[in-house]
């Protein structure tokens, strides 16, 4: 019985391949078609991290809690937002106040618990993912979009969901380029 390595697919062909993979969950689902950068940078975050199965220790719990942050943060910016009476700047004034509240939260929390130092990418990531999901409005058009927490819940739903999807892709893409052993079974 002998052992060989083999491999599976090359780099480029297992990257075109993952990408051909995800394109029909940007184009079929309708309402709920997937904004695709955003597992593309959760992937690419994959391979940042090290490429192994084992980033989701790090990705899965530290990305929402960015995202949360980066949601409590436009919470709260709307909130403000909504007690300054007047203007067409009372969103900035929401937002700016709002820096003075959660940013330090954010920032006193994420030596609290090892996973969120060790992650702070994906943290990073989470809240950045977050903001332009929101900011850009790629959430699906369903529910009461004209309720502004329904859109920030909506925006952070979304990016957790898509960040897992692109943990997925940065696996499958592993997947498909490592080689494995290949034992002969024939008899001597």
């Amino acid at each position: 019985m002998n052992s060989q390595k083999g491999g599976r697919v090359s780099l480029p062909w297992a990257v075109a391949l993952t990408v051909f993979i995800s394109l029909p969950f940007t184009f079929f689902l309708g309402k709920y078609n997937f904004p695709l950068w955003v597992c593309f940078i959760v992937w690419a975050e994959y391979f940042a991290l090290g490429g192994k199965p084992d980033t989701w220790k790090l990705i899965i719990p530290s990305l929402p809690f960015g995202a949360f942050f980066g949601a409590v943060w436009c919470a709260i910016a709307v909130a403000l937002a909504d007690l300054i009476i007047g203007g067409q700047y009372n969103m900035f004034w929401g937002l700016a106040l709002a820096n003075f509240i959660v940013l330090p939260i954010f920032i006193a929390l994420i030596p609290r618990w090892h996973i969120w130092e060790k992650g702070t990418l994906a943290v990073f990531n989470g809240f950045t993912l977050f903001l332009a999901v929101y900011f850009t409005g790629s959430i699906p058009q369903v529910g009461m979009l004209n309720n502004p927490y329904w859109v920030i819940l909506w925006a952070f739903i979304w990016t957790v969901v898509m960040a897992y999807f692109g943990w997925f892709l940065g696996w499958l893409n592993v997947a498909f380029t490592f080689p494995y052993k290949v034992t002969d079974r024939t008899p001597d």
